[in-house]
């Protein structure tokens, strides 16, 4: 019988691993929303600054990033005939619309995230009330000589907590206005008072 000619694989491609990396992402960036993890993605995407963005994409492109390595790395070991241009231009346009899709869909979660008129709960509140004790001890710091670094974070800690319960995620994503800072400052001073 006579030898089977041996069978010529094309290499993988880096697009469609890049792509699969993709699909791999979003399904874990998808997981950690359903488990209510979701608050610094919708945060970061409603944000949209550069700091914010670099952050989305190295989280988005990380997993596409390491599958497209391992493509590297296996095709510089089999030596098999390239992929076809045609195939590599569908592959680079699939690439491109799953990223824009993904960025697309996290817009939108981070505008509906904060567009809910409730009030904030979850790791929202954590990050809300953590940033506000903060702010107030820094404030009561620089105000209050007399009194003891335990006395100011127990003040701060309650003010932060009072403040929360009447904060929406709307109120936390919108763009603070004369009604809305009027607001906030009521719900400070009742707050003060309160934990007095």
């Amino acid at each position: 019988m006579g030898e089977q000619p041996a069978i010529r694989r094309t290499r993988w491609s880096l697009w469609k691993a890049g792509s699969i990396g993709l699909l791999v992402s979003a399904a874990v960036l998808l997981l950690e929303v359903g488990g209510g993890d979701g608050f610094e993605l919708a945060d970061d995407a409603h944000t949209a600054s550069a700091a914010t963005i670099g952050n989305l994409a190295g989280r988005v492109l990380s997993v596409p990033f390491l599958f497209v390595l391992i493509a590297v790395v296996r095709n510089l070991f089999n030596r098999r005939k390239p992929a076809s241009e045609v195939s590599s231009v569908r592959g680079a346009l699939t690439f491109g619309v799953l990223l824009v899709l993904i960025f697309g869909a996290l817009t939108i979660y981070g505008e509906v995230f904060f567009s809910r008129a409730e009030i904030i709960g979850g790791e929202a509140r954590k990050a809300f009330i953590a940033d506000s004790q903060q702010a107030c001890m820094r404030k009561q710091h620089s105000v209050s000589q007399s009194i003891s670094d335990a006395q100011i974070e127990r003040y701060c800690t309650c003010t932060s907590e009072h403040v929360a319960e009447k904060t929406t995620y709307r109120q936390l994503g919108a763009e603070p206005d004369a009604g809305m800072l009027a607001e906030l400052r009521q719900n400070v001073e009742a707050a003060a008072n309160a934990c007095r």
